[in-house]
């Protein structure tokens, strides 16, 4: 072979070499291009996916509010009755699942889904209105005079709390235990309640007596009758220990009104035993015969399981309490006696002969 052609041997291998390199950087080129794209696509991609997935967890913290039991009070509503039924209403809320709130006002606006029951203590908080602008939640009066039972609407004592009731019901346990009819009864003069028990106690206890005329002296014409203003009550109350002990007698009703432990204490001093309609300090429990007093917590209890049901328009009277008892005073054969006779009384059998709202004997 010639130089010439070894020259243009070697000439046109350095270009085939140089053609295939320029075309394998061409191709290593548009490979590392199509690397480049993935890089920012799936961090969008990512970005987008963590927004979707935020937000079914704000759904999943909803809780809705659990099923409420309201009772409705005001500043006139008596404590102690308050207290009373305020724990049993929330022993039963709690062990049905329920939570216990209590107000002092209710509009029918604020009702939602979560209502399940309205107590309603006195005084009177509209409860008919409300009942009837919200059917689906049940109401219960206890002790508001003049409400009607509907089908979402139970009362307890549609003729509000008796004091005559108690009246009567102490004036009874009183003849039955007392020699000769020898009782008496102080209560508040200047408040209907207070006429309402005093005339209860007198139609009681000539319920067991008759004309409650003493065999022996001093010949008096029994039950023997104090009121009192709460004046009287705070600052003469001794003239009522006095009337009472000229008269011999023996045992005494106290009503719920009559707040005065000196006066009690005075009265045991006397020799007197008491009946009364709050329960009695430790100084008087040897004279004391037994306390009365209103029962609304167990008809709200025995009417619970059909309200829980929705099932309403129950009407029952208060039931009375007799507790604190001394059965050396009262025994147990003249309780049973007594509590026949109470029995009667609820059940609309015995009337007092005393109209509730003003105390009057009718």
């Amino acid at each position: 072979m010639t130089l010439e052609n070894r020259s243009l041997r070697s000439s046109f291998l350095f270009f085939i070499t140089l053609a295939l390199y320029g075309m394998l950087g061409l191709f290593l080129g548009a490979c590392s291009s199509i690397k480049e794209v993935p890089e920012v696509t799936p961090t969008e991609e990512v970005t987008s996916t963590s927004i979707v997935e935020s937000t079914p967890t704000l759904f999943s913290t909803y809780t809705p509010s659990p099923p409420r039991v309201i009772l409705l009070i005001s500043q006139e509503t008596d404590m102690e009755l308050l207290s009373s039924l305020e724990a049993m209403i929330d022993e039963l809320a709690t062990e049905a699942g329920y939570v216990l709130e209590t107000r002092t006002t209710l509009s029918a606006d604020e009702i939602d889904p979560s209502f399940r029951l309205v107590v309603g203590l006195p005084p009177d908080h509209g409860l008919e209105v409300l009942a009837e602008s919200s059917k689906q939640v049940q109401f219960l009066g206890v002790g508001l005079p003049g409400l009607s039972p509907t089908s979402n609407l139970s009362v307890v004592g549609p003729m509000g709390f008796r004091p005559d009731q108690l009246g009567f019901l102490a004036g009874y346990i009183a003849a039955v235990i007392t020699p000769d009819w020898r009782v008496g009864v102080i209560g508040r003069s200047d408040m209907s309640t207070g006429l309402a028990a005093m005339n209860g106690f007198m139609n009681g206890a000539g319920y067991f007596c008759g004309t409650c005329r003493p065999v022996y002296p001093p010949y008096i014409q029994y039950p023997i009758q104090v009121g009192l203003s709460q004046y009287e009550i705070e600052s003469t109350w001794q003239s009522a220990v006095d009337i009472l002990t000229q008269a011999s007698v023996e045992t005494v009703f106290v009503s719920s009104e009559i707040d005065n432990q000196q006066l009690l204490l005075a009265l045991t001093e006397s020799g007197m035993v008491l009946i009364g309609g709050n329960s009695p300090v430790d100084e008087l429990q040897p004279n004391w015969v037994a306390t009365l007093r209103p029962d609304p917590g167990r008809a709200v209890r025995d009417m619970w399981a059909d309200l829980q049901k929705g099932q309403g328009g129950a009407s029952v009277p208060v039931p009375i309490l007799i507790t604190d008892v001394n059965p050396d005073l009262l025994s147990p054969g003249k309780q049973r006696l007594v509590e026949a006779i109470l029995l009667e009384l609820m059940e609309g059998f015995i009337a007092t002969g005393v109209d509730p709202l003003t105390g009057e004997i009718y």
